[in-house]
């Protein structure tokens, strides 16, 4: 029955709302900036360093706390796992997190920085063209991880209803 349910996003499941596109997009801005930053201070710390990093934290980022990177928690974010309803795993964020894993691994390549410039960018037409064009907002990499996000609500324990 809870499979059912799930499957069909009800917001009764799921109490929290799905997030929109904007909402999104700035909580990924701030990650990436976040990356990028632990990026060039670690490559400046010693050459390897950079990339190792920069690619680790951004497979992982979404299982950070309670499904939220600093960007989703600033903003008010959670991914969660669609069919368990519960916080994204370790396995799921580098799942849904693994294109920009690789492009920051690859691009600190000087040679193979153009290319994938050149690679990323109809992956990135088509993540935006996804989040915009589905009912669900679902991207190319929620659908590999089978994640959604949602706004994060907090349940407090003396009262039984949710609050933003």
């Amino acid at each position: 029955m809870i499979r059912a349910i799930m499957s069909r996003r009800s917001p009764i499941f799921l109490g929290p709302i799905q997030s929109t596109p904007f909402h999104r997009y700035i909580a990924k801005l701030i990650d990436v900036i976040l990356v990028l930053v632990i990026f060039f201070v670690s490559k400046a710390v010693w050459s390897p360093l950079g990339p190792l990093l920069g690619c680790f934290f951004a497979a992982f980022q979404d299982s950070l706390g309670d499904g939220q990177s600093i960007g989703k928690k600033i903003i008010g974010l959670r991914t969660i796992d669609e069919s368990a309803g519960t916080s994204c795993s370790a396995l799921g964020s580098a799942m849904r997190n693994l294109p920009l894993a690789l492009v920051i691994l690859f691009a600190s390549v000087p040679i193979l920085s153009v290319l994938v410039l050149f690679a990323a960018t109809p992956f990135i037409i088509l993540e935006i063209y996804l989040v915009f064009s589905l009912d669900t907002g679902v991207r190319l990499g929620d659908v590999m991880a089978n994640t959604l996000i949602v706004e994060h609500l907090e349940i407090h324990p003396e009262s039984t209803r949710f609050e933003p």
